[in-house]
């Protein structure tokens, strides 16, 4: 008996990716609107569903376009999909999805139908489909186990991965100098002056394949700064410090140490299981062209994460308050949630007023302190 999914299509697309991946049907339907064809919804689950070879061929999809607020169009529509299909069929409805105008046409319609027919929806937030028909008492509920990856979230919201082919060399190359980053991490206050010297005259050369750094630092070096040079395989002479960087060195120097200590530390959840995907400096591309980057990207249980790095000096926490807007941005692109940003930073101290804006926007901004203890607050919080 042929299984056909009936999915309507409304702003959060996740949900008809975790009920296809679950019931595995052999057709789709999708009942979308106007304007989730302009913003192209229902191409974003269908790539989806072909990354993740749930859809065969395209030609396994039906597709109507329903007026959103006409119940009668609404019903017109969905019955003029059955009438072309024979009896031997079995319809799996989600009405997570789409308007409430759309969700009450497709229960009547189908609810009608009685037999062969299974009506679900998951609750905002939840992996669980919770059945309404036909209706047990209690109501039936069923775990969906089926956990996206990254790619395949952001494909289910129209964005692209780019590069992603390096993914592995750099997680590879982060855990083999991870030892190198957390002595910069926990010595920070001490070498603070230093990496500001190289910051100040490296953050421009960040794009060159390679480049000499020679220049005189206006203090004296002292012994923790001089190891942390040495270390890196810079020359020293009196107050003259001088090195040939490849790009790799010139990013990493200029905050990139802190990027991939917090990636680090994430990613370490991922393989004890507690998170289901991470990736660090990724270039994200949406159906229209238009990029947006990110630090580190994560999932948890079908929910998207990010975390935004900010090595700063004291008095720069414009750059921190631009963040806390820059995410606010992002979060409307990639599905609704609450707390779902952090912002990392070197700063000792950090403004209340800052701190209480960004929790607004569902960010939450750690001090260099609670960055050093990222693992375990991560872990209370997903545990």
């Amino acid at each position: 008996m042929k299984k056909i999914l009936v999915s309507l299509i409304g702003e959060q697309t996740i949900p008809n990716i975790l009920v296809a991946a679950h019931y595995r049907p052999d057709d789709f339907w999708f009942v979308s609107t106007e304007r989730m064809e302009n913003e192209r919804r229902g191409e974003c689950i269908a790539n989806t569903l072909k990354l993740k070879k749930l859809l065969p061929d395209p030609e396994n999809i039906q597709k109507v376009t329903v007026d959103q607020d006409s119940l009668t169009d609404c019903m017109n529509k969905i019955e003029s999909l059955i009438k072309k299909t024979g009896n031997e069929v079995e319809y799996i409805v989600n009405i997570t999805g789409g308007n409430k105008v759309m969700a009450l046409a497709a229960y009547e319609i189908f609810r009608g139908i009685g037999q062969r027919v299974v009506i679900n929806y998951i609750p905002l937030g939840k992996n669980e489909l919770v059945q309404i028909f036909p209706r047990k008492n209690p109501l039936k509920t069923s775990e969906i186990r089926e956990r996206l990856d990254l790619e395949e979230y952001l494909c289910s919201y129209g964005f692209s991965i780019q590069h992603k082919s390096k993914t592995e060399e750099i997680k590879t190359k982060v855990f083999s100098r991870k030892d190198s980053t957390v002595k910069i991490l926990y010595n920070y206050e001490q070498i603070k002056g230093i990496l500001s010297f190289l910051y100040e005259n490296l953050k421009d050369k960040r794009k060159l394949k390679k480049y000499r750094l020679s220049e005189t630092f206006d203090s004296d070096i002292t012994d923790i700064e001089k190891e942390i040079l040495n270390s890196y395989g810079f020359e020293i002479k009196d107050r003259f410090i001088s090195k040939d960087l490849i790009k790799d060195d010139i990013v990493y120097l200029t905050g990139g140490w802190f990027e991939e200590y917090v990636y680090s530390e994430v990613y370490s959840l991922v393989n004890e299981g507690m998170l289901d995907d991470a990736m660090m400096n990724i270039t994200i591309e949406n159906l229209s062209d238009v990029t947006n980057e990110l630090d580190i990207a994560f999932l948890k249980d079908n929910i998207f994460y990010y975390v935004e790095c900010k090595t700063l000096s004291e008095d720069e926490k414009d750059i921190v308050r631009d963040e806390v807007y820059k995410k606010g941005a992002i979060s409307t692109l990639l599905g609704k949630g609450e707390r779902r940003a952090l912002i990392c930073t070197t700063q000792s101290q950090i403004n209340e007023s800052l701190i209480k804006r960004a929790k607004d926007y569902g960010i939450e901004i750690l001090t260099i302190e609670q960055a050093r203890n990222l693992r375990n607050r991560l872990k209370e919080r997903f545990k």
